[in-house]
């Protein structure tokens, strides 16, 4: 049985794993030494790359790449909702969820792309502050989850088979787990800006 259990769901397994160690590391004093070794690329991002000095020096140009940025996790924030809901079988009922799959797929890559990069740039001018936020690194630990969640489990199980052919228990299983999982990278992403 556990073989079949590694056979059948390899990525899903070591998703699961990278998860509890990752919580491990968070939980444990392995945490201190893991982000004491990050404290200097956190001060060159800030004070010595182009990326910071930028950031910190024009405030025209780092408000157009914060307009990006939030336009960015909006297209994300939306195709993750449709594509979900649909899942559910709240929204769009009457469109196949394969369609919808394929079709906001390559939105969903692009504006993640665009947060990441964007996120950077922002992060760059306060950096030194972000370092002691725990809820940056939650929210890093999160992005990272569901990415990986995305990636390599909701989009190869999504485009394997034809959805009619798919538990529909297992289908709103995965919308809802993506949606909690986006939505902690969300609600962490907003936290930061009350810390």
């Amino acid at each position: 049985m556990n073989i079949t259990l590694l056979r059948l769901y390899p990525k899903t397994l070591i998703l699961i794993f990278i998860l509890m160690l990752a919580i491990a590391v968070e939980q444990t004093s392995l945490r201190d030494s893991v982000y004491y070794q990050l404290y200097d690329v956190f001060q060159w991002l800030k004070h010595s790359s182009w990326i910071g000095m930028l950031g910190t020096t024009f405030g025209s140009i780092y408000a157009t790449v914060e307009a990006v940025h939030l336009l960015s996790m909006a297209l994300l924030g939306g195709t993750v909702l449709v594509t979900d809901l649909r899942l559910l079988g709240i929204l769009l009922k009457n469109t196949p969820s394969e369609l919808i799959c394929i079709e906001t797929y390559p939105y969903f890559k692009v504006s993640l792309l665009l947060a990441i990069i964007t996120g950077i740039f922002c992060a760059a001018g306060v950096a030194d502050k972000l370092y002691d936020m725990r809820v940056f690194w939650m929210k890093m630990l999160s992005l990272i989850l569901a990415s990986c969640f995305a990636f390599f489990i909701k989009q190869p199980l999504l485009t394997s088979q034809p959805h009619t052919q798919i538990s529909p228990w297992l289908l709103k299983l995965l919308a809802l787990s993506s949606l909690t999982i986006w939505f902690t990278v969300a609600a962490a992403g907003r936290w930061i800006g009350f810390s």
